[in-house]
């Protein structure tokens, strides 16, 4: 997690936004002084700026190693919490953990040793090839 430094006028500017926000959506700025409309939307700005920081631009795809280690995991009869933990060890964090689990659970869905689980609509194609690659009377779209 990153922690933003900021000086005591942007943190007065925050503080006047999360203050006067409700107001302002409400009446608008037209009732604030000069000051105040500016400090708000500096405010406004910040949290804008610290928003499109947070949130990623674009998705972390899958590389081929990644969706092998998963799949021979998944084969080999690993449960979820277990794969996640081991991908997490050999990859890194680049995918959340719920990311890595959705994959885990697409292979469940097709895998015909498990008739009552859930159907995911299976979107990885280069998953699915590899699972059949492993075992192509075990998995089936």
């Amino acid at each position: 997690m990153t922690t933003i430094q900021l000086t005591e006028t942007q943190r007065d500017a925050l503080d006047f936004y999360g203050e006067v926000h409700n107001y302002v959506e409400a009446f608008g700025l037209t009732n604030l002084q000069r000051e105040e409309r500016l400090l708000y939307k500096k405010g406004r700005q910040l949290l804008e700026e610290a928003m499109k920081k947070r949130s990623p631009s674009k998705l972390e795809h899958y590389t081929q190693d990644e969706r092998t280690f998963i799949a021979v995991a998944y084969v080999q009869g690993l449960d979820r919490r277990t794969i996640v933990n081991k991908f997490r060890q050999q990859f890194g964090d680049n995918h959340t953990a719920d990311s890595i689990g959705q994959k885990v659970e697409m292979c469940k869905s097709i895998d015909s040793t498990h008739k009552n689980h859930k159907r995911f609509q299976f979107r990885d194609n280069e998953l699915l090839i590899i699972l059949q690659d492993l075992d192509p009377n075990r998995f089936e779209v």
